[in-house]
């Protein structure tokens, strides 16, 4: 067997070995994408069911997402979101997408900074309720002074350090976070997309929020 051979044999294995990886990481992402669509979907509804019961029957909603093309759980969301809040009254809805400018701390359930929020509220005085597919805002003493109305908001989030703060000013009403408290009260082995849902997240409103991390010092 001549080293040409060799090499060559070496290059074939190294490309299948690449192909057969690049396969399985494509099988796995959308297997997995597959399997979360019915859970996403119901992030959606879970945030338009508690939209309504704050907002009643008919208002003025804005809700504070980012491009969803690099992220389709999050279309699924709003999808979803917008879905189920048809049925449950008439909302006028405005959808602002924020200009991530390609910093990482944004996407699903994070990156909504407080000065964000604050122009954006400032912006929209009439609207009675936001929700925030992207966090919750970490807002400073001087955000706080700037804002010049306090609408009712909904926010789903990943982290839940800044929420304690936000329901002390009386800035939030309600929030869908990551599970923070276990052992979660869903089965073990989850079944329905709403055990599903129980055993992932959990709903945090100013009645159950004593349990939160204290708030950070400005």
């Amino acid at each position: 067997m001549t080293e040409n051979f060799k090499r060559g044999l070496t290059a074939v294995a190294a490309v299948a070995v690449i192909a057969a990886s690049a396969l399985w990481i494509y099988r796995a992402q959308t297997s997995d994408r597959k399997q979360n669509v019915a859970l996403h979907t119901h992030i959606g509804e879970v945030l338009a069911e508690q939209t309504a019961a704050l907002a009643g029957k008919k208002a003025r909603v804005v809700t504070l997402s980012i491009e969803t093309k690099e992220w389709p759980e999050l279309k699924t969301q709003i999808a979803a979101f917008k879905a189920q809040l048809k049925k449950l009254g008439d909302y006028e809805v405005r959808e602002y997408e924020m200009d991530t400018k390609d910093q990482p701390k944004y996407g699903v359930g994070s990156g909504l900074s407080g000065r964000r929020y604050v122009r954006t509220v400032n912006k929209n005085k009439t609207a009675d309720i936001f929700v925030s597919f992207i966090g919750a805002p970490h807002m400073t003493k001087e955000d706080l002074a700037e804002l010049e109305t306090k609408p009712k908001l909904v926010v789903e989030a990943r982290a839940v350090d800044n929420l304690s703060k936000l329901f002390q000013h009386q800035i939030l009403e309600v929030a869908v976070v990551s599970r923070f408290q276990f052992p979660s009260p869903a089965p073990e082995k989850p079944k329905t997309t709403e055990e599903w849902f129980i055993k992932r997240y959990q709903i945090v409103t100013a009645t159950n929020a004593a349990g939160l991390p204290k708030p950070e010092p400005d």
